[in-house]
């Protein structure tokens, strides 16, 4: 048998194995994605394509469906967790410390609207560390596979030389594809089985970058041109609490400084019920403040 014939049938293999434990997702307003088993009772899909309260069905078959409820979804990482009222399909093998290489060969898993299975291959393409979404969300690492992600693909597994599990293939937090790797998976999981939400943070403040003058700069020997303009402070909020005033403009939050990139993806990335030391401008003078971040109330339905 030829190398190519080997090649080919072990990546087949590959499909059918992993195929078992992804599966086919769909919410009563959204269109059709996939999912992974997490264990017997618990599905991980992606976020975007579920909305609160709904009624979800999960299928690998058009004669295995089964109604599914939403525990939680977080749009910051596009993973929702769904228990379905019985098993469906069968609990991946995740590689909990996968060894990537940037040329490694991987394939991208998803079921259609009928079950049927579908396969995309491609190599990794760029590896890196720890990264935010653009709604502050940490990402333990950045995994791009150099693939097409088909229409149902958004939710399914990306598996890699040794057949499990690396993460989530999501077309919702980059543009073109991206993963939630398993890592990110089980952390926030673990906090929506608990929570049923990721807590956000809140200071109660409403911020806008502004650049620090040149004059400003000099005489407060500043090694940075842009800041975040506080234009308005809750009233017993965090922010209030913490005595920040309109006209303040803040420089950054536990050393981090505010940068061109707008002063909310660096908010989004504190830790709720926990202190953050801040770093400012007043009347033309330094100032520092701590202030005890606030968690953000959930919305009313």
């Amino acid at each position: 048998m030829s190398t190519w014939s080997e090649l080919s049938n072990e990546l087949h293999k590959t499909v059918q194995a992993a195929g078992q434990s992804v599966i086919t997702v769909r919410a009563e307003s959204s269109r059709t994605v996939s999912g992974i088993v997490l264990d017997d009772l618990t599905i991980v899909t992606t976020a975007s394509a579920i909305g609160d309260g709904e009624t979800v069905r999960a299928w690998v078959s058009p004669d295995q469906q089964v109604d599914a409820s939403v525990i939680g979804s977080d749009r910051g990482t596009d993973i929702a967790v769904l228990k379905p009222e019985q098993q469906v399909g069968s609990p991946a093998v995740f590689a909990e410390d996968p060894k990537l290489e940037v040329g490694h060969l991987v394939l991208a898993i998803g079921r259609r609207w009928r079950g049927n299975l579908v396969a995309s291959s491609g190599i990794l393409s760029g590896l890196m560390g720890e990264w935010h979404t653009p709604r502050g969300e940490k990402i333990e690492s950045f995994i791009r596979p150099d693939l097409n992600l088909y229409s149902g693909f958004s939710g399914g597994a990306l598996v890699g030389a040794d057949s499990k599990v690396i993460g989530m293939n999501t077309n919702a937090l980059r543009r073109r594809s991206s993963v939630a790797p398993y890592s990110t998976i089980k952390r926030v999981a673990a906090v929506l089985r608990e929570k049923g939400r990721i807590p956000k943070p809140y200071l109660g403040v409403g911020l806008q970058p502004v650049r620090v003058p040149e004059s400003l700069r000099q005489r407060l020997n500043l090694n940075q041109d842009v800041g975040a303009l506080v234009v308005h402070v809750e009233s017993a909020s965090p922010a209030d609490r913490a005595e920040l005033l309109p006209g303040d403009i803040l420089l950054g939050v536990d050393e981090q400084k505010f940068g061109h990139h707008g002063p909310t993806s660096l908010v989004f990335r504190l830790e709720p019920n926990r202190d953050a030391k801040i770093a400012g401008i007043r009347g033309g003078q330094h100032f520092s403040t701590t202030i005890h971040v606030g968690e953000r109330p959930r919305r009313q339905a």
